[in-house]
């Protein structure tokens, strides 16, 4: 199946002389596996490589931008942007989940499966990007794509998610989260991990996510939820 690459090359302002590259980025394994008549690879070494090169552009835009921050605030900040959420939403203005070659059975994948191959490939095409235009051009794009997103760190300091959950259990329980692994289920280019939020022993919630990290990420959300509920419950005050 040919796919439109000029109206994407457009929305990138960038045209590819080695097509294949481009295509490259673009194909999930699953497709590269049912077409094996296909002369260019899949995605996932230029998503290696992507990901690399997105976080050196996004910790050098932090750098330039955020002179007081210390190291941690600056660490902060780059996980809230280098992170699925935020490459979903780049990828869904550039369109890119159109490009994407897909085999059958993922075709038919529901939306957050989706939208985990289209992040991973908003990663390879940034390290397709790199290859053919070099690090400048590539900086150039990702400061256009990513600097919306600054702005939320001018209206209030950013925490992650994990970090809140320590704090507030370090305040009112004088202990620290555990995380917990429980499972690592389908196949190896899209996994899914489920893992266990306790708190002295005692799993507070479960959760899944594409990585160890975002079910992580994921899970201290729902326990910071939950433990603020059985709080309130209790008549105890929370801190506005």
């Amino acid at each position: 199946m040919e796919k439109d690459l000029f109206s994407l090359e457009k929305a990138l302002g960038f045209n590819f002389r080695d097509k294949g590259l481009l295509k490259s980025a673009l194909t999930h394994r699953s497709y590269k596996i049912s077409h094996k008549e296909i002369d260019w690879e899949d995605n996932e070494r230029l998503e290696f490589l992507g990901d690399s090169v997105l976080n050196l552009c996004i910790s050098l835009l932090l750098f330039q931008k955020f002179k007081e921050d210390r190291e941690g605030d600056l660490t902060q900040k780059r996980a809230y942007l280098v992170c699925k959420n935020t490459l979903v939403k780049v990828a869904q203005k550039l369109n890119l989940c159109d490009y994407i070659y897909l085999g059958k059975r993922e075709e038919k994948l529901d939306k957050k499966s989706k939208e985990n191959i289209c992040a991973r490939a908003m990663e390879a095409l940034i390290g397709a990007l790199f290859l053919e235009g070099g690090f400048e051009i590539t900086f150039e794009r990702v400061k256009k794509w990513f600097l919306p997103y600054f702005a939320k760190f001018r209206q209030k300091k950013i925490k992650d998610y994990k970090t809140q959950l320590q704090e507030f259990i370090q305040k009112h329980y004088n202990k620290k989260p555990e995380y917990e692994v429980l499972s690592v289920s389908g196949p190896s280019h899209n996994p899914e991990f489920e893992i266990a939020v306790k708190l002295n022993g005692e799993i507070i919630t479960k959760a899944k996510g594409a990585s160890k990290k975002s079910a992580e990420i994921l899970g201290a959300k729902k326990a910071l939820k939950l433990l603020k509920k059985r709080m309130i419950s209790e008549g105890k005050k929370l801190d506005k």
